[in-house]
């Protein structure tokens, strides 16, 4: 009498971590389509290393699903750091929980504004050993005037009625500013905006200027995507709300993918947002790899997103270096990009399109093309 087949009735037991891989490099491949064949390992960190922000690990989580069979948490999935985290919670047993993995989840998480981390290796601005009695006197014209213009904005902002008159007030400060500083601003493309319908504005970011550059150039209402630890900040946030500006929470996942929804909500009621979708400037030129939330937030609005490129804003005042030089700005409006269909794909294809537009107009080496972002030593041969 032949044994009975136990085998028949095994549940399928968990996949291997090359599987996982697989599909994660597919999704690397798209998303940043010069390292559809990186070689890495199952440590290397998803976002900082992959560029896989949060709204990718939701992706992913779609794809684990539809390809191996395996439901994951999306909140798990969204926390997870490494691929490592991710086997850890397809399969507990395998390690501790994803949501206790270590403190790093505490800072990788970032939604809508984010950074590269390992970016900093890239190519970095030569350092000037001193400033010349010239920039010096620039520099201590400059500084008074950009404190008392502010503070004017700052109150005339803060005490006015109106949406529509804020934002008038805060464009005039911005302008007077540049004008009393010698600091030329030329604008571009401005039949590209449409005040009579919402448009996601996504432009490239490389200053402490960037916001003022953008207030001085748009003449239609928008509204700021700014990172929610300024909301800490009273005076800032007193300004910052009456100026219409939304918040996000960089390093909550949870929060983070609601604010989409939010933001997508906003949209769809008519109100046009401002996206620097870099997440962050650094000390070096270069365009850094863009974050999929301002594109997420266009295809579920169904509105058109609008390239603006800012060319000159590093030059005046480097990365996080505060003392300003003398310089000229230049923004260029180029034409909406309407999102044809919906899902991840063609949230792709929108933040592709406006890649392209910026990386023309805004003055600075592409790092994703230069593949600069991801040192070789950090992701592994195998």
């Amino acid at each position: 009498m032949s044994e009975p087949d136990d085998t028949a009735h095994t549940p399928p037991g968990p996949p291997d971590i090359k599987a996982l891989l697989d599909i994660i490099r597919g999704l690397v491949g798209e998303v940043n389509p010069k390292w559809k064949n990186l070689h890495f390992t199952p440590d290397t960190q998803l976002e900082r290393e992959l560029g896989l922000d949060s709204l990718a690990r939701m992706e992913l989580c779609i794809r684990i699903k539809s390809m191996l069979g395996i439901s994951i948490d999306e909140d798990a999935a969204i926390c997870a750091v490494t691929p490592n985290d991710l086997m850890r919670a397809i399969n507990p047993e395998t390690g501790a929980s994803v949501s206790v993995v270590d403190n790093r989840i505490a800072d990788a998480d970032e939604l809508l504004m984010g950074h590269f981390g390992s970016a900093d290796a890239a190519r970095p601005v030569d350092a000037t050993p001193g400033h010349t009695l010239g920039e010096w006197l620039y520099a201590l014209y400059a500084w008074p005037l950009f404190i008392l213009i502010g503070l004017l904005t700052w109150v005339l902002v803060v005490i006015t009625p109106g949406a529509g008159w804020r934002h008038k007030l805060a464009q005039l400060g911005a302008r007077l500013f540049f004008i009393c500083t010698f600091t030329p601003l030329k604008v571009t493309g401005t039949e590209h905006l449409d005040a009579g319908r919402p448009q996601v504005i996504v432009a490239n970011h490389a200053s402490y200027l960037d916001g003022f550059i953008v207030t001085a150039a748009l003449d239609v209402p928008i509204h700021f995507i700014v990172k929610g630890e300024l909301s800490g900040n009273v005076p800032a946030r007193l300004l910052l709300q009456r100026f219409g500006v939304e918040f996000v929470d960089r390093f909550n996942a949870h929060r983070g993918a609601s604010d989409v929804r939010r933001l997508s909500e906003k949209s769809k009621n008519g109100q046009s947002l401002v996206f620097f979708p870099e997440g962050t400037f650094t000390s070096f030129a270069g365009l850094q790899p863009f974050r999929m939330g301002a594109f997420v937030t266009a295809v579920r609005s169904d509105v058109a997103v609008v390239p603006v490129a800012i060319r000159g804003a590093r030059d005046i005042v480097r990365g996080s270096e505060w003392f300003p030089r003398r310089g000229s700005l230049e923004v260029t409006i180029r034409p909406p990009v309407t999102p044809q269909g919906e899902g991840w794909q063609v949230a792709l294809d929108l933040r592709d399109a406006a890649r392209r537009e910026i990386s023309r107009y805004c003055g600075e080496p592409d790092l994703v093309d230069a593949g600069n972002i991801i040192p070789e030593s950090d992701t592994g041969t195998a």
